[in-house]
């Protein structure tokens, strides 16, 4: 017997479940609750700076509470990267009703925005077995600046579509490979027989 040496309790409030899957696409409120500021290569020419972000869901009430990610390359070596994180990060500033990008990440919390979230790319990057190493998550497409006036009522559409995945272990015998025969002795335990 193993000793655990940690008390854990199992009470409701620790023991609720996540939802992770992927959101409908749609008109969300929403606000950032979590910020954080990423460096590479610093005094180098390939010095990046990242900003990564928590979005919270404030509506439509059905999905609050569940959460996004989304990052912005606000330096980069490659310009190109550069333009288009400094390009967001500058609509997710309209959005948040700010002119200039603050001092401190702190300060884009808890400012309610609207945005609409779709579905973003798998990965071009393949698994041995051709498919995505990273699957295809949310992303936001389009803010919504309230100086324009043009914000919609928080709405989902359809639910997206499932993914078609194999089961991770059908039991099945791979093709071209003939199932053991026991009265030939062909099952064998792989710990050795008992």
């Amino acid at each position: 017997m193993a000793k655990i040496g940690v008390r854990v309790e199992a009470t409701e409030e620790n023991t609720q479940q996540r939802d992770f899957s992927n959101l409908p696409n749609g008109d969300y409120a929403l606000e950032i609750s979590a910020s954080e500021i990423k460096e590479k290569n610093e005094n180098t020419r390939d010095h990046a700076i990242n900003l990564s972000v928590t979005i919270d869901v404030l509506a439509p009430e059905e999905l609050k509470g569940r959460k996004i990610f989304s990052n912005y390359n606000l330096q980069h070596p490659n310009a190109q990267v550069q333009e288009i994180g400094q390009k967001q990060f500058a609509c997710l500033l309209r959005a948040l009703g700010m002119s200039e990008a603050p001092d401190d990440s702190d300060e884009l919390h808890f400012v309610a925005f609207n945005a609409k979230i779709g579905m973003g790319k798998d990965s071009k990057e393949k698994n041995a077995d051709g498919s995505p190493k990273y699957a295809a998550r949310n992303e936001i497409k389009k803010y919504y600046y309230p100086d324009e006036g043009n914000i919609p009522e928080p709405s989902v559409e359809a639910a997206p579509p499932a993914r078609a995945q194999a089961p991770a272990n059908d039991n099945r015998q791979p093709a071209g490979r003939p199932a053991p025969s026991p009265a030939a002795g062909g099952t064998r335990r792989p710990w050795g027989s008992k």
